[in-house]
């Protein structure tokens, strides 16, 4: 039997988060260059033009799976920040940043692709239009996280997400190296460059917030 066409809007929302799941569950496994549209597809379980209909190409499908994590995250953010009760430190709000993104792999390992790969081979009117998503997006969270972290405004707080996005993408790297990379930095003279992804990023949004 063919796959199932999905033809209303909640089918055609349904379908489209199967196939951003099946791609998370494969870059698990895979790198970003191994994972093909037919590999996507045959975990979907729908036909590789099908996935078309939804995504113009890898980079597009990579992009959404980005920014479905990245809302999420956002969102757990937003939750807390406006349910807390009076301000916080500096130093607080980034232990709950870095141990909140720590907590959510996939997403570190998509920082490290938007900064390489997407950037790059993205075309530009789809990285356009989530930039212009993404900027509404962490507008409403820098006025949720000033109003929650002392002496932390709108505007220093708007900025400090959009470095956070440079920053885990870079460790993003530097903690998850290609495997041949990592067998280097297992010898003991190169200890100094390895990275604990939660301890450095707490370390780094502390500073950028005072």
């Amino acid at each position: 039997m063919g796959e199932r066409r999905a033809t209303n809007p909640g089918a055609k929302e349904a379908r489209g988060q199967q196939m951003l799941a099946a791609t998370a569950e494969l870059l698990e496994g895979w790198s970003f260059s191994d994972i093909t549209m037919d590999r996507i597809a045959e975990r979907t379980g729908v036909a590789k033009g099908t996935l078309y209909l939804y995504f113009r190409s890898k980079e597009a499908l990579f992009l959404s799976l980005y920014e479905d994590r990245l809302d999420a995250w956002y969102a757990e953010l937003q939750a807390l920040a406006d349910h807390g009760a009076g301000t916080v430190e500096p130093e607080a709000a980034a232990r709950v940043i870095a141990s909140t993104l720590a907590a959510r792999p996939t997403l570190i390992h998509l920082h490290g692709l938007l900064c390489s790969a997407l950037n790059y081979n993205i075309d530009p009117e789809t990285m356009v239009a989530f930039r212009r998503r993404q900027q509404g997006r962490i507008s409403t969270l820098a006025t949720a996280l000033s109003r929650r972290v002392a002496k932390l405004t709108d505007s220093r707080a708007l900025r400090l997400l959009v470095q956070l996005e440079v920053v885990i993408g870079g460790l993003s790297w530097a903690a998850q190296p290609p495997a041949s990379l990592q067998r280097a930095f297992d010898d003991p003279d190169l200890e100094i460059f390895r990275i604990n992804f939660e301890e450095e990023l707490r370390e780094i949004v502390t500073a950028l917030l005072k």
